[in-house]
């Protein structure tokens, strides 16, 4: 059987098999990033929530020191200031935690398109990928057509060639 002819649009179809396997690693890797900034803000909420429990157990000793008489009255003023600045801290913590939400807000868009991309490549690929087993289906029918119509040749000719020799053997 001969050699069939080389698919015509190969070079396209290279190129977008890379384009999708270069989209797949950008997505991967977009979403790598997402996990990243994901499992960073959990971390922070997780200190926020110890810094939380922090204060309040500093201020529920600090009441009970107070309500056994351990404290002078600059001391609770002073007790009264540090867990207000423990306050503070914990509003500035939340401050960070709220941009750290907004960077993975941005991350997980940045992975949107980037899942958007390897859809688009993913169609284009599919779709001359089918183009070509189209092809290679109309070449394959072409090449068995060419095929059958020589074997029938080739039986013609025998039984012209029988149907001669016939002939010339009665003449």
């Amino acid at each position: 059987m001969a050699k069939s002819p080389a698919y015509r649009l190969q070079v396209l179809f290279e190129m977008r098999e890379k384009a999708k396997t270069e989209a797949e690693e950008l997505y991967a890797e977009k979403k790598k990033l997402v996990n990243i900034e994901q499992k960073k803000l959990e971390e922070m909420r997780e200190h926020l929530k110890g810094l939380v429990q922090k204060r309040q157990d500093k201020k529920a000793e600090y009441a009970e020191r107070t309500r056994r008489g351990e404290y002078t009255v600059n001391q609770i003023q002073g007790n009264d200031r540090h867990v207000e600045k423990m306050k503070q801290q914990e509003a500035a913590y939340q401050v960070e935690i709220d941009r750290q939400q907004e960077r993975l807000q941005e991350a997980e868009r940045v992975a949107a398109e980037a899942m958007d991309l390897v859809v688009k490549a993913t169609q284009d690929y599919k779709a001359l990928e089918k183009h070509k087993e189209k092809w290679s289906k109309h070449v394959r029918r072409e090449a068995m057509l060419k095929e059958e119509d020589q074997v029938e040749d080739i039986a013609q000719a025998q039984y012209f060639k029988k149907l001669l020799l016939e002939q010339l053997g009665e003449e």
